[in-house]
Order: structure tokens, then C-alpha cells, then sequence
């Protein structure tokens, strides 16, 4: 019989909405199997997952694959990030493990009382979570996930330890809002587990905008940018279609839904307290 996952990684059957997953190591190095009662289907497992991995990176998808299950290459720790230890750098496109999730910072800077500040997807955690980056080997605590707004935005409240950027392993945001390009207008993502993709802008509904860009579980928060403006913060996706999985898919995946960055400001500037008057660093 062939295994579920496998059939999900070649044929692309997963119909869920795009969200966090369990967090991986910061290394993302592969599991080696053990032979414990479950020994011998763990070796076929890894065996099969190796051999789906080296399949899919003749399509030139090489890797890492940082979130398992997706063969699309994954933003490796930029130099920057290392130089910057012990403290962790956040900016656009970090990976962030919250809580038992994996997502990607839209952006990071400071608020009105002059709190270092992170922002992600709202679904990506829950009130008290702590967090860190998946960059960081150490796994050190940086900031605690403070609340998830009205429209799927969450703000972190970071510690001293964390060094907030606006250049994150080449995505810089310099401008925050402003409307989204005009339908068919191209727009960017950046994420941990697609890394970075480009579409079109071809639907707009309230706060929402929709495009077609790749995206999958773990891009959930990733900043959505035209140039170096921020335009969105990367929500979900259509669940009655799949997300991006593997290169072979091509264009036959969810389209990617974003909050605009308008309306996550507004929302933070309504609710007050930590993230209001937000700005970048």
C-alpha cells in the first residue's frame, strides 16, 4: 500500500488551509531512524522520504527542505543571523517556532512605547506562547506571541535579546502599506517553506487580497511585498485546494489569501497596547 504522505508529496491531495506545523529542528537535519518496535517501518519511512527527496530535487528544488513533507527550497540561515549571535536577528521572512508552530515574520520593528516588536499570522499562536527562531540553533526564547488580532495578525512582543532588522536573507522592507497592486499587478512572498515565489494579484475583498503565488504550511505570517513595500501579511489559502508541496505541481495549487498591511496597522492601532503605532526599525 502506498503511504499516505508519499502520495501527498507526488500527486499534491493535501486540502488544507495553510497554517503552522510542528516545529522542526533549527537544523532541519533529516531524522535518522531507530529501531526501536517500530524500527523497521521507521527505516522504510526514511527510506522512501529519501528517495521522494532526491527524486524532486532533479527539478531544481535542491533544498533544504526545513518542513517535512515539502520539497520546494527553503531559505537557508542567512550570515547575518550568525554574526549577530548571541543576540537572535528578526526581520522579514525569520522563521518563528511559536509555541509548537512553525511560521514566518512579516516584519519587525518597534511600536509607540517603544517595544521591539515581531509580527506574524494571528492563527500561528495562542496568548502566552513562547518564541524563537527557527534560525537559531540554540532555540533561544525570544519574545512571547502578546495576541492574534481581528484579521489574522499576531503580534509578538519581543525580548532584549532579539535584534530587530528590516533586511531579513534578502528581503528588505523599507515601506509599510499603501494599496495592493492593481489586479494582474505582480507581488512577492518570502517564506520557510516555499521560500520565495511571485504572482499576480487577481482578486481583492475587503481586508483580503488574493494571488497566485506558492505557498504551504509554515509560509503562514511570511511578508507580502511589492519592491520593498510591505503590502500584506500571508493568511491562508482555499481549503478545497491543495497547497504548494512539490515542484511538480506547477501552477496547480490554492491561490494565497494576505491580510493587507492597512488593516493589520489599523488593527493594531485600534486595539492598543503592544504593537500600536507600530514602525519599522
Amino acid at each position: 500500500m502506498i503511504r499516505p504522505r508519499l502520495c501527498a508529496a507526488l500527486v499534491a491531495l493535501s486540502a488544507a488551509v495553510i497554517a503552522g506545523v510542528s516545529a522542526p529542528a533549527a537544523t532541519a537535519a533529516p531524522d535518522v531512524p531507530s529501531f526501536s518496535p517500530d524500527g523497521v517501518q521507521n527505516a522504510v519511512n526514511h527510506a522512501v522520504d529519501t528517495a521522494v527527496d532526491t527524486v524532486l530535487n532533479t527539478t531544481g528544488e535542491p533544498g533544504p527542505h526545513r518542513i517535512e513533507g515539502h520539497y520546494f527550497t527553503s531559505p537557508g540561515v542567512p550570515a547575518a543571523a550568525e554574526e549577530a549571535r548571541p543576540e537572535v536577528l528578526v526581520g522579514p521572512s525569520t522563521p518563528l517556532v511559536v509555541g509548537p508552530s512553525v511560521c514566518t515574520t512579516a516584519v519587525a520593528g518597534y511600536d509607540a512605547a517603544g517595544n521591539a516588536v515581531a509580527v506574524t499570522a494571528g492563527h500561528c499562536g495562542s496568548p502566552g506562547d513562547e518564541v524563537s527562531s527557527a534560525d537559531d540553533p540554540e532555540g533561544t526564547v525570544i519574545g512571547t506571541f502578546e495576541r492574534a488580532g481581528a484579521v489574522d495578525n499576531g503580534i509578538i512582543l519581543l525580548n532584549e535579546n532579539a535584534q530587530v532588522t528590516n533586511s531579513y536573507n534578502g528581503v528588505s522592507i523599507n515601506q509599510l502599506g499603501g494599496a495592493a497592486p492593481a489586479h494582474f499587478g505582480e507581488v512577492c512572498k518570502t517564506g520557510i517553506t516555499t521560500g520565495t515565489s511571485c504572482g499576480p494579484v487577481f482578486a481583492t475583498s475587503g481586508a483580503q487580497f488574493a494571488t497566485h503565488v506558492c505557498a504551504s504550511h509554515g509560509d503562514s505570517g511570511a511578508p507580502v511585498y511589492a519592491g520593498g513595500r510591505l503590502v500584506g501579511v500571508l493568511s491562508g489559502g482555499l481549503s478545497a485546494l491543495p497547497t504548494c508541496q512539490h515542484p511538480l505541481q506547477g501552477p496547480l495549487h490554492s491561490p494565497a489569501l494576505s491580510t493587507s498591511w492597512d488593516s493589520v496597522g489599523a488593527e493594531m492601532d485600534a486595539a492598543g497596547g503592544v504593537g500600536a503605532g507600530f514602525r519599522l526599525a
